[in-house]
């Protein structure tokens, strides 16, 4: 199953210690949009008059090479921080902008008198820009607090009408959003696959004892794709405290991995390559100059692809910031990925999250993972092939994440992937 993997002519030109990717014909807006002193403008006419963009920070690229991209700014105005979104090329819909900007955009107005303009076509950079919490793929984002309450009461979910203001927990721009208030944690999601899958992880959450207390499903509202859970007061793990806390995790992964949970999706090892593959376009896209490596990497690991008979009900993204210190306990958040697969795609998941293109990373994930393995009780099999795969999947991130030397931090999980795929 060869995957084809697309290679650049040209290596990417340099702005600072951020290389820039190649010319994309599809995204000719790509540049620009990865220019943060030259957005800086672009976002300002979206204020009112007087007001200016203090500081402006890329915080999120989430680009298809020969489509789209979407770029995220944490901009400051006035001392207070907002959150852009601007969007070119095929990922941003007319379609949308037409049929619901308008109550979209009064509703956001009385968010913040500061943006004047929380939707805007810019025809110079040739990209819709929002701001948060306008986004055209969930509009209940939009809908002030005290009416959100009110609608999701009427459905019978009980929730305290004077909750306290809503605190943003997570914001993927177009993909989903998870904001707290009061006791509640509300989640919204773009798109109706994502939502069942947010219903049925909160459902499998539930009915598991992995913590002394863990998210619970108190209802959702299907128009709205949003989901209500129960909040849970406690403190996320760092990334630090991976090892610490890795023999319980990987005891609880053992629950999981043993428990029954019917109705789960199968996540084979193919599927896995298919994501892989999907990152390494990704990459050979804005670093032309790995795209063997990449190319390579894909042949080698459906070469070895594993044939394993037992699949398991698996929580599909376990990983450290998935893990909740409640008062010394820990409990797994997330179940939104939560599949039937083989044993090593958790085990190796959680030592690939802390692979970040750092020196020493490796290091850092394989004895995470001997740790890890100490609680959960054996090494699964094709665990070096899922470590791998897992890893090639994380190549990209440092370029999503708008990283500082983001270039040789994706050559250095590369590297990793090789040498995981090596042993």
């Amino acid at each position: 199953m060869r995957r084809e993997v697309p290679f650049g002519a040209h290596a990417p030109a340099s702005r600072g210690d951020r290389p820039l990717p190649p010319a994309d014909a599809a995204v000719p807006q790509l540049a620009g949009l990865l220019d943060a002193p030259a957005m800086a403008p672009v976002l300002g006419r979206c204020l009112r008059s007087g007001a200016t963009v203090d500081d402006l920070r890329i915080t999120c690229v989430d680009y298809v090479p020969g489509s789209g991209a979407t770029v995220a700014y944490d901009v400051t105005v006035a001392g207070a921080r907002h959150v852009a979104v601007a969007t070119a090329g095929n990922a941003l819909c007319p379609e949308a902008v037409r049929t619901d900007a308008r109550r979209t955009i009064a509703r956001a107005l009385g968010r913040g008198a500061l943006i004047t303009r929380p939707l805007t076509y810019d025809a110079g950079l040739g990209a819709l820009v929002q701001w948060y919490p306008l986004d055209l793929s969930m509009p209940v984002l939009a809908r002030p607090l005290p009416e959100l309450l009110r609608l999701i009461a009427r459905t019978g979910i009980a929730v305290a009408p004077d909750a306290a203001p809503a605190r943003t927990l997570l914001y993927r721009p177009g993909q989903r959003a998870v904001l707290r208030t009061g006791d509640v944690v509300l989640k919204a999601y773009a798109d109706d696959t994502a939502f069942r899958a947010g219903v049925a992880g909160l459902e499998i959450a539930g009915g598991l004892d992995l913590a002394a207390t863990g998210p619970r499903l108190r209802g959702a509202l299907p128009e709205l794709r949003l989901t209500v859970q129960t909040a849970i007061d406690g403190t996320p793990v760092e990334r630090a405290g991976a090892r610490g806390v890795a023999p319980i995790a990987g005891d609880m992964l053992r629950v999981l991995h043993d428990a029954p949970v019917p109705g789960l999706t199968v996540a084979t090892p193919e599927r896995m390559l298919v994501s892989a593959a999907r990152a390494a376009r990704i990459t050979a896209a804005v670093a032309p100059s790995l795209a063997p490596r990449m190319l390579d990497l894909l042949s080698r690991l459906e070469e070895h692809t594993p044939d394993i008979a037992e699949l398991v009900p698996s929580h599909g993204d376990f990983n450290v910031s998935q893990l909740l210190d409640v008062e010394g306990a820990l409990a797994v958040l997330d179940f939104d990925e939560a599949c039937l697969a083989p044993r090593a795609l958790d085990v190796a998941s959680y030592a690939a999250n802390l692979v970040s293109g750092r020196p020493g990373d490796l290091a850092c994930a394989d004895a995470a993972l001997g740790a890890l393995l100490d609680g959960y009780g054996e090494r699964p099999e094709g665990l070096p092939w899922y470590l791998s795969a897992s890893l090639l999947r994380r190549v990209p991130s440092p370029f999503r994440l708008h990283k500082r030397r983001w270039l040789q931090r994706t050559e250095s999980i590369v590297a990793a992937a090789e040498a995981v795929l090596g042993r």
